[in-house]
């Protein structure tokens, strides 16, 4: 099933349109499956020495003007107008010079290199309301967006560092995913920013790095004006990327201070770790239909006592799993519990926990995993412990 009717049926997001084309609801289900997958970004970035910044969603126009690319893209941003264009207000379309201007607030030394700065932002685009699809066209979008300053000699470490980050983020999430590297035009050079050598350099680290994680690829002759990129594809559409900028840098004029005590322009990578979050639970809404790893299930765990008078011990199972993470709801509704059960199984939730009379007065509970026609009984310890040693 497409993941749009999908994803509305088991309230993972939902549109109103009042509000608008290109700005869907996300659900809790939703919101929950974001949670997560954003705290899991988070921790594997901070463990390699990523510093989480917050940048504004909306600043003066003047930030785009030196980074250069106002004229070209100034009509596929949402602004308010100024009679000073300068001063006109912008809905945040990127984060890149924003990490950028927060590089620029010191002197930095080649020892304090590499510089790496996280952040999950909001952005805008103003995109054409034919092309407005669901959750892969949109007009607000969420992204993990990082920034790298590194020196030359850092280069090859900080990409296979991220090439390995990348692939550890989409083998969690069970995707299979096509690598590719933009290149230049070598029939249009002269159009493109950075030297010769610096292209060379950066194309011939990636291909190493990936060759040296027996990942395959295919290159292309496709790169932005800026600089070469690793891109990641899923179902023949973009994911995910690590892309170098050789103009960035210049624009907002950032150095740091070598070994030597002369000034250089550090290389600047950027990386985009899911695409947005938004597309991302499309992608796994249509890969899953809804059957999603334990792991990633916003509700993992429902529990449905067969009467009321055994709803104080569910709650009391409820807060015992919930003291150990796991996402656990009780369904106390006035419905059949065949009833409760049949609309767990619809949202498709691994574990249904069931508490009828037998269970209660042997303190067992009885659990069905989704997907499975057998039940299993477990003490209730058992039970807290089978939840624990899953987290």
């Amino acid at each position: 099933m497409e993941y749009s009717k999908l994803g509305k049926e088991l309230e993972i997001y939902t549109s109103i349109s009042y509000i608008g084309k290109g700005f869907p609801i996300i659900l809790p289900n939703g919101a929950k499956m974001i949670e997560i997958l954003r705290n899991m970004v988070e921790s594997e970035e901070e463990k390699l020495g990523y510093m989480i910044v917050r940048t504004p969603s909306a600043s003066r126009a003047a930030i785009y003007m030196i980074e250069d690319r106002w004229e070209l893209e100034k009509d596929e941003i949402f602004k308010i107008e100024n009679e000073e264009e300068v001063n006109s207000i912008v809905l945040r379309p990127y984060v890149r010079p924003f990490h950028c201007s927060i590089y620029s607030t010191k002197q930095h030394s080649y020892k304090e290199l590499p510089i790496k700065y996280s952040e999950t932002s909001t952005v805008f685009r103003d995109e054409p309301t034919s092309k407005i699809r669901g959750l892969t066209c949109m007009r607000q979008y969420s992204f993990s967006d990082a920034s790298i300053f590194a020196t030359p000699e850092q280069l090859e470490k900080v990409i296979k560092e991220s090439v390995e980050l990348e692939k550890f983020f989409m083998d969690k999430l069970g995707l299979n995913v096509e690598y590719r590297i933009s290149n230049w035009n070598d029939k249009a050079k002269e159009e493109y920013i950075g030297t010769i050598k610096e292209w060379e350099m950066c194309i011939s680290t990636m291909q190493k790095v990936l060759k040296d994680k027996n990942i395959s690829y295919i290159k292309n002759n496709d790169a932005k004006m800026y600089g070469p990129s690793i891109q990641l594809f899923y179902n023949g559409k973009l994911l995910a990327k690590i892309e170098i900028d050789f103009e960035i840098t210049h624009r907002f004029d950032l150095k740091y201070v070598d070994k030597d005590g002369m000034e250089k322009f550090p290389i600047y990578i950027h990386r985009q770790d899911l695409g947005s979050y938004e597309s991302m639970l499309a992608i796994l809404i249509e890969k899953y239909q809804g059957e999603f790893p334990t792991w990633i299930a916003p509700v993992q765990c429902m529990i449905i006592p067969e009467l009321d008078e055994y709803i104080d011990y569910a709650n009391n199972l409820k807060e015992k799993l919930r003291d150990r993470k796991v996402r656990v709801q009780v369904d106390f509704t006035d419905k059949t519990m065949q009833e409760r059960i049949e609309k767990a199984k619809f949202f498709k939730i691994p574990y249904i926990v069931l508490i009828g009379k037998k269970e209660y007065n042997n303190n067992e509970i009885a659990i069905m995993r989704y997907g499975k026609n057998d039940i299993k009984k477990y003490t209730f310890d058992e039970v807290v412990q089978k939840f624990e040693r899953r987290k």
